[in-house]
């Protein structure tokens, strides 16, 4: 924003009662949050509640990376250590923006484009940035009541149950033996799932299972079909991909996975997941395809589970470790504060 637009946001500022700014915040669909040079939230707007799921009540006062949005990429790397495009917009006052996933109160990653401004006083010195963020899919998940009356979808996850997404495997496949279409598909499997069920109960198992799901949907394209395929696997269909593209897709899921966690007291319940990854081939049936994701998926298991395995073999992750606890990054043992976080 230029300096003369800055100070026509300033004079029109000043001339409206904070009450009604508040209101027409309120009312933008896009989450909008600031924060001070201290990295603490000091507003939190109604759209930004609705991509998240955390109140105003929740955040202000904290910092963003204290447990909660815990912004990563694509790539995997944790921005709350180094990257952060608000940490860059305090430094030097220039506008950014990126592509990321944060974190929703309800575990799973939601996919947004950032934008990040500059808050200045009136001499023009940086006390704070702004960010704004648009959510990249659709921002109502699938409430209990429809998950429960419809049967097309899973009870547990919201996702499509295993007789629809059969049919539609079935039509796929088909089309990829026709050379109408190219045709990738996941076999995800949860990771010591029981220990889950077994150490806080099937409530949380099944938060967990919603979780997982919300993240794969969430890691891939709206027209992917992800299925609840039963117990803690998921099947993914991914029309019209390549094997590079099915690769990065995959690894791509398991890395957020890997970043997502369900906060229950001071405990943060996470899983990781095992993924095989493969092509359908002209002379596929839809159960040689399946079988052969799963016995892929079964070699990453036995790799040591984390992992994805595709038709070429294991699949790098060059993804950075998750941040753990709720700790403000910068202020755990061992971290390099590469942004300047902690320089107030």
């Amino acid at each position: 924003m230029s300096r003369v637009g800055a100070d026509r946001l300033e004079r029109g500022k000043a001339a409206m009662d904070p009450s009604q700014y508040a209101q027409l915040l309120d009312r933008v669909s896009d989450g909008i949050y600031f924060v001070s040079r201290d990295r603490r939230i000091t507003y939190w707007n109604a759209g930004a509640q609705q991509i998240t799921g955390y109140s105003a009540d929740a955040v202000v006062g904290k910092s963003c990376a204290e447990g909660i949005l815990r912004h990563v990429n694509e790539a995997g790397r944790q921005l709350c250590l180094h990257g952060c495009p608000l940490a860059g917009v305090m430094k030097d006052g220039n506008p950014r923006s990126a592509e990321i996933y944060l974190h929703h109160q309800d575990g799973h990653r939601v996919p947004v484009t950032v934008r990040g401004e500059a808050i200045r006083d009136e001499t023009g010195a940086i006390i704070g940035a702004a960010e704004v963020f648009t959510s990249r899919r659709p921002t109502h998940p699938v409430d209990e009541k429809r998950r429960r009356d419809d049967t097309s979808l899973d009870p547990v996850t919201g996702l499509a149950a295993r007789r629809i997404g059969e049919l539609r495997l079935d039509s796929l496949v088909r089309a990829a033996a026709e050379g109408t279409t190219s045709l990738g598909v996941l076999f995800v499997d949860v990771d010591h799932f029981k220990v889950v069920n077994d150490t806080f109960g099937h409530r949380t198992g099944d938060e967990v299972l919603r979780m997982v799901g919300r993240s794969l949907s969430n890691g891939l394209r709206l027209d992917d079909v992800v299925i609840r395929w039963g117990g803690e696997e998921f099947l993914a269909l991914l029309p019209g991909v390549g094997e590079r593209s099915l690769e990065r897709a995959a690894e791509r899921v398991r890395m957020l996975v890997e970043n997502s966690w369900i906060q229950e007291s001071d405990v943060q319940v996470r899983v990781t997941v095992s993924v095989g990854a493969t092509m359908a081939t002209t002379s596929d049936t839809p159960e040689s395809l399946v079988d052969r994701a799963d016995h892929l998926m079964y070699v990453s298991k036995h790799a040591g589970r984390n992992r994805v395995t595709g038709d070429r073999g294991a699949i790098s992750n060059r993804a950075e470790s998750p941040i753990l606890g709720t700790e403000l990054p910068w202020q755990m043992a061992d971290v390099i504060d590469r942004d300047g976080f902690g320089s107030g």
